[in-house]
């Protein structure tokens, strides 16, 4: 048994630039099938993490690493591989450090590693300090442009549910037009199937204009309609902002210490400013009652204004639905007359036929006089005696031609049979 031992020691103690692609070969040599080339992904809440070290360890032994990239993939090749298992360590000095245990690599897949974040983002700090930064003044100032604001949202949200209405009430009026115009496309549809060839030029030419002029305003309400559509869910996406509501800091009270001879006046001075003070508190409460109903009024009105929306956009799917509908009817005119057209020629061929056995009939009411006259020849030559030599050769030509005649008969038959059988 071949001995053989490569040891390949891989030694990483920083983040320094590691190579994307490290190639270790396994010490069990006698295990050893074939290399293998595998991709780890690191994520955290879903993002990707860069710069984190992955290894592929298998007793003891570092068989492969490389650092993850801005998309947090790395990829590995390993020489040698033989099935072993195997445990994929990942690292990185802002996330906790996490094991894939008992692995088993396969060619061209991907490993998924989640970590863990050790501090808070920089994102989430800066959003704690700004929601804790906040004075009584300012907080009086938000209140009355919060109440403010939501009195516009309100009257804009009463303006927008008009508009939904109307928008409603376009859809349902293009939906109404377009189903009457799907009934009078079926209409001319059945009236072309059941017109036949005894349609006239004139007709069919104000039909196929009467067509075309309704596939033209068919695009262009479809058009019109998904225009408005757009519109709609532009104006349906805006997000209310919720604010939290901090309680009123204390008026920071006067430290100077006064002469003796000014405690009267000091005592007043207090006074005056507990009573400013209380004033403040109160038209900040007052702002903020006025700040909430305002805020659950212009809500109610916001809440309306979806609900129009909600039907504005139903109305447009209805009238787009009508709108398919009446092409769908338009596409059934354009096949009715097609199979008017086919009726026609059809018919016309019947027609031709029945000329031609028009001509056969008369053919044949000659031979049948013929035949009279040579019966009475036979007849009267047998009385008297005489040869019918030459009788019987007229029979054998009249016999003839009336074969020819059911001939020419049965060909306009299977002609005949052909057309009827187009005809059903």
């Amino acid at each position: 048994m071949k001995k053989g031992y490569i040891l390949v020691a891989t030694m990483l103690l920083s983040f320094g630039s590691f190579s994307a692609t490290t190639v270790v070969k396994n010490p069990m040599e006698n295990e050893i099938k074939v290399g293998v080339s595998l991709t780890v992904s690191v994520k955290s809440d879903g993002e990707p993490v860069k710069g984190a070290l992955v290894k592929i360890v298998s007793n003891r032994m570092v068989i492969g690493a490389g650092t993850s990239d801005d998309s947090g993939n790395t990829k590995i090749s390993i020489e040698s591989y033989g099935d072993q298992l195997v445990t994929i360590e990942v690292f990185h000095s802002m996330y906790k450090s996490t094991k894939l245990r008992d692995v088993v690599l396969t060619e061209g897949k991907t490993f998924n590693v989640t970590m863990v974040s050790k501090t808070e983002s920089a994102e989430d700090v800066k959003a704690e300090s700004d929601e804790k930064v906040a004075k009584t003044q300012e907080q009086l100032e938000k209140e009355k442009q919060a109440t403010q604001e939501a009195i516009e949202r309100k009257e804009e949200a009463l303006k927008k549910q008009e508009e939904a209405k109307k928008e409603t009430e376009e859809a349902k009026k293009e939906t109404e037009e377009a189903k009457k115009e799907a009934e009078e496309a079926k209409k001319e549809a059945e009236e072309l199937r059941n017109s036949g060839e005894s349609m006239t030029d004139e007709r069919r030419k104000q039909i196929e204009s009467d067509i075309q002029a309704r596939e033209e305003g068919a695009k262009q309400r479809e058009e019109d309609a998904a225009a408005r559509l757009k519109a709609l869910e532009d104006t349906s996406n805006n997000t209310e902002l919720v604010k939290d509501k901090e309680a009123e800091k204390e008026a920071k009270k006067e430290a100077e210490k006064l002469q003796k001879e000014q405690e009267q006046e000091l005592s007043k001075a207090e006074k005056e400013a507990k009573d400013a003070e209380k004033a403040a508190k109160e038209e900040k409460e007052k702002a903020e009652e006025e700040a909430k109903s305002a805020d659950k009024l212009a809500k109610e009105e916001e809440k309306k204004e979806k609900a129009a929306e909600k039907e504005a956009k139903e109305a447009e799917k209805e009238a787009k639905e009508a709108e398919k509908e009446a092409k769908e009817a338009e596409k059934e005119v354009k096949q009715a007359e097609k199979e008017a057209k086919e009726m026609a020629d059809l018919q016309k061929k019947l027609d031709k036929l029945d000329e031609e056995q028009s001509k056969l009939d008369d053919d044949r009411k000659k031979l049948d006089g013929e035949q009279k006259k040579l019966d009475k020849s036979i007849k009267k030559a047998k009385k008297k005696g005489k040869s019918t030599e030459k009788l019987l050769e007229k029979q054998k030509k009249l016999g003839e031609d009336h074969a020819k005649l059911s001939d020419k008969e049965n060909k306009l038959d299977d002609k005949r049979k052909k057309v009827l059988k187009k005809m059903k």
